[in-house]
């Protein structure tokens, strides 16, 4: 098993970036903050099981997955729309 991790790290770094622009005005989106990488990460750690489940064959990147997360928010894991919630939260 730990020969997937490597595998999927790039994955899971698109899917922070996802996040991290997703809540950046525009002429931002270049410059995600500390504070928005920790949250997005959270929300990677959080939701992985939903992100699989819900989001299987979403495209990184453009925030899609935060899209995808948060059209399926009445369906996803209280614990994941918490951190979804809070990588939303300027």
């Amino acid at each position: 098993m730990p020969q997937l991790l490597p595998r999927r790290l790039p994955v899971f770094a698109a899917l922070a970036a996802s996040l991290a622009l997703l809540a950046l005005p525009a002429h931002a989106q270049s410059q995600a903050s500390p504070e928005m990488r920790a949250k997005a990460y959270k929300v990677i750690r959080t939701c992985k099981a939903d992100i699989q489940q819900f989001c299987k064959g979403i495209e990184y990147g453009g925030g899609r997955v935060a899209q995808c997360l948060q059209a399926n928010a009445a369906s996803v894991k209280p614990e994941c729309r918490a951190a979804l919630d809070e990588a939303m939260t300027p």
